[in-house]
């Protein structure tokens, strides 16, 4: 299967046409060039299609009275992209099956247009993820939740935050090897759950995670929520919750008669990352963008983890060139079949995925390094004066 989206004039987006998403799916850009808008609209279109899964799913096990209502306008507020929205904005979301089967989400002149019913062997169950930018405050905001009640830092936080929740029960240890800590959860009784950061080598003694340098604050957060989307998400009790119970609740379950057995499904789950790099030291970065490739690459069996990423970082960006060439066993290796890479400009997107003059796969890393070659030449004629 293959995803493509096309956006038109909506907030700083004005030209993107039938843009393939893949499995691993990288955006960079200038400040406000449209990096997160672009991500957050994809992140809403597939939460449609998912909608649009259940419901046909229903549909075809004789449930037809659907219980799921979208309220685009409403969605677009809590989202905070109701400025961005107009009745000239057009948004088209496309899936591709391999048989050549085709369904779309549309949304144009100020609206949701109707879906189409999925056929039954095309039926998937999706689970969407968004690991927000202002991930670091979830340390204090876990400890603290009891002041916390009824606060609100915006729909992307809260989504984040629930899924670290989630990504939280029971007691666990969590290897970060790209800055050599692990971290350790426990759930002491009556007592708010603990996160405590562990070197690897015990050269110090343990700390809090609220305690820790900010870039272990950013990224434990992110490790945890895909490790545990990778290995941990259970589709069966996602399931009962958005369909079962549904049908319990309302005395369908009489009339239900399922079309395909919800273990026959394919899953698919799909994260999307606002600025992985935040607060890491360069080398820390490449590591971590290593082991997040490397846990979704080996996720379990059951599932396909999807993955986009929005970055300023020129470390990541060249390191994805180590990652397209990797040879070396245990490592993430990734090709151009599965990694799209995109530079946003004007409105609009360039392929950054290019063949070199043996025909290998290279990123092209301009538009995050010419910076570094202006800051040296300007160093230069300062120096040679």
């Amino acid at each position: 299967m293959k995803e493509y989206i096309t956006i038109k004039n909506f907030g700083p987006l004005t030209n993107i046409e039938d843009l393939e998403l893949k499995q691993f799916t990288i955006l960079i850009g200038e400040s406000a060039s449209g990096k997160s808008t672009l991500m957050k609209v994809v992140a809403m279109m597939r939460y449609l299609y998912k909608m649009a899964n259940i419901r046909s799913y229903l549909y075809r096990s004789k449930i037809t009275k659907s219980p799921f209502r979208i309220r685009l306008d409403k969605m677009i507020q809590r989202q905070g992209m109701t400025k961005m929205f107009t009745k000239d904005s057009l948004i088209v979301y496309r899936v591709q099956m391999d048989d050549g089967g085709s369904y779309e989400v549309r949304i144009e002149n100020g609206s949701l247009k109707k879906t189409v019913v999925i056929e039954s062997h095309h039926l998937m169950l999706c689970k969407d993820s968004y690991v927000s930018e202002n991930r670091n405050i979830i340390p204090t905001w876990v400890q603290t939740s009891w002041v916390n009640k009824g606060a609100t830092l915006g729909f992307y936080f809260h989504e984040t935050n629930e899924d670290f929740g989630r990504a939280s029960k029971g007691d666990k240890e969590l290897v970060l090897n790209f800055v050599g800590m692990k971290m350790i959860i426990t759930h002491p009784k009556g007592k708010p759950t603990r996160y405590q950061i562990v070197p690897i080598d015990n050269h110090h003694a343990p700390i809090e995670l609220t305690e820790a340098s900010s870039g272990i604050q950013t990224s434990a957060p992110l490790a945890l929520i895909v490790d545990y989307f990778a290995k941990e998400f259970s589709f069966k009790d996602a399931f009962r919750r958005s369909v079962m119970d549904y049908l319990y609740e309302e005395e369908n379950i009489q009339k239900f008669n399922s079309v395909v057995e919800p273990t026959a499904l394919t899953k698919v789950v799909d994260i999307h990352i606002e600025e992985p790099e935040l607060s890491l030291f360069p080398d820390a970065q490449c590591k971590l963008i290593e082991s997040i490739f490397h846990t979704a690459l080996h996720a379990e069996s059951d599932r396909t983890l999807n993955m986009m990423l929005a970055t300023h970082s020129p470390y990541i960006l060249n390191y994805l060139n180590i990652v397209l060439n990797q040879t070396k066993e245990g490592r993430a290796k990734l090709s151009n079949e599965n990694l799209a890479i995109y530079g946003i400009h004007d409105g609009s997107t360039r392929n950054l995925l290019m063949k070199d003059d043996k025909g290998r796969d290279i990123v092209d890393t301009l538009d995050l390094t010419e910076m570094m070659s202006t800051i040296f030449n300007e160093y230069t004629e300062l120096t040679n004066d």
